[in-house]
This record gives structure tokens, sequence and C-alpha cells, in this order.
């Protein structure tokens, strides 16, 4: 697990990153990154946790190569610039997601069957209980 949440962190994200193959969890919560998502981010296969959340100058698009995490339990993204959608294949395989669904994520997550959600609407009212 590399956990480097509110360390007051500026920057981008290393592509760098995506060379950590054995990382079960990536934490860049509640900093000030200026970043895009590498694409780099696919190859980290046996990543359980990706947390974004609450920085609020990442910007660009949710990558499609998350679609690689096979085992990505855990997606941490409200809180950002991100717009897109989530891969549909990841969707199934999540059991918890937070993100802004206000327009500019597509939450088609929302109702992939057995996944706790904690998002903006409309996903809230989605949520499994």
């Amino acid at each position: 697990m590399l956990r480097l949440s509110n360390n007051t962190l500026t920057g981008t994200i290393p592509t760098e990153v995506g060379r950590m193959e054995k990382l079960t969890g990536f934490s860049l919560a509640v900093n000030d990154m200026r970043s895009s998502m590498p694409t780099e981010l696919g190859l980290l296969t046996a990543l359980t946790s990706l947390s974004f959340f609450d920085n609020a100058a990442i910007s660009g698009s949710i990558v499609s190569e998350l679609a690689n995490l096979s085992t990505l339990k855990v997606l941490r993204l409200f809180g950002t610039q991100l717009s897109g959608s989530v891969p549909s294949s990841l969707c199934v395989r999540l059991e918890r997601a937070e993100m802004d669904c206000d327009g500019r994520v597509q939450c088609d997550c929302c109702t992939a069957p057995g996944t706790d959600f904690v998002a903006g609407s409309p996903c809230e009212t989605a949520a499994t209980p």
C-alpha cells in the first residue's frame, strides 16, 4: 500500500507508478495534485484500492485502462475534476465506489448489483443500503 494522503503534495501523478506491479493500494487523497490520470495505472493489476479524492485539480478523463484492474474493489474519485465513465467491466467487480455523479462522470456503476456507492446525485438514489 502506498498511502500519500493528507501530505499537501503538489505536482503530477508520475507515470512511473505503473512500474509498481505488486502495489495493492494507492492513495493520493486530500492533496493538491495537478494532473490527469495516467494510463499507466492500468498496469497495477494487483491493486485493490485506488483513492484520488479531494484533489480538485486532478482533471481529464477517467482512463479506460482501469478496466485492466481485475482485483480492484474500492475506487474513490470524488472531489476531482475527472470526467468520463468508469469502464463497465470494472463496475461489476467493485465493492465500493465514491465519485461525483454531477454530469462530468457517468455513473453507470451505480446499477452494478452488490456494490456500495457513496456518490453525488444521481448515484445516491441507487445506493445499496
